[in-house]
């Protein structure tokens, strides 16, 4: 004799597992995370560095200069001109300075960069290429 009653659910009252919470509180993680991923301390455009056959990596410290194809220029990412790259590097005094021009700007925004630096007694400027593959 079974004592146990078993309970017979009709269709209206069977249980069921609702997805759509779930989906929604997963969307929201898979977005933070992905905004999470995707924040960055620097800010990157589209310079195109020329190539070079040779080359070294290093990790150094130093001020960023980045000139675009059309001769804007960029310290630390943000737009600025040559006055305030001047004010900048005389204030900050660092020793190195990295000149990142793309491979299609004109050769007399360069030279205003290091003019700026050398002025502003920047003792080493290190221009940026990519490596030939």
């Amino acid at each position: 004799m079974n004592l146990r009653r078993r309970a017979r659910f009709g269709a209206d009252e069977r249980a069921y597992i609702d997805v759509v919470p779930l989906v929604d509180t997963l969307l929201a993680v898979f977005l933070f995370l992905a905004v999470l991923a995707f924040q960055s301390p620097l800010t990157f455009i589209a310079v195109k560095l020329p190539e070079a056959e040779k080359g070294e990596s290093q990790r150094i410290r130093a001020a960023r200069v980045q000139i675009t194809k059309n001769g804007a220029f960029l310290l630390e990412g943000k737009p600025v001109d040559l006055k305030t790259i001047e004010k900048f590097l005389t204030d900050r005094k660092p020793s190195y300075l990295i000149i990142e021009g793309d491979e299609d700007t004109r050769h007399k925004f360069v030279v205003y960069v290091m003019d700026v630096a050398k002025k502003a007694g920047v003792e080493n400027v290190i221009i940026a290429v990519r490596k030939k593959r």
